[in-house]
């Protein structure tokens, strides 16, 4: 008997900290709802470490939690 091993796709993830790091004021970074939980576990950090403020918004027709910085 054969055991077949799935392959498994590649697919490149955008880190979430440096993306959100980098934004300018009023600017929006977008990621996947499928990071919903990481994307904003990561905001939060970053507003208690870096000061910076951000607001989060799901788009469900797309699919996409759009993340602006605030301040």
């Amino acid at each position: 008997m054969k055991i077949e091993k799935k392959a498994k796709k590649s697919t490149k993830k955008a880190p979430i900290s440096p993306v959100l790091k980098s934004l300018e004021l009023f600017k929006t970074a977008t990621f996947p709802l499928t990071r919903m939980s990481s994307v904003r576990t990561t905001v939060q950090i970053i507003q208690c470490e870096q000061g910076m403020a951000f607001s989060t918004r799901k788009n469900k027709e797309t699919k996409l939690l759009e993340v602006t910085r605030i301040k």
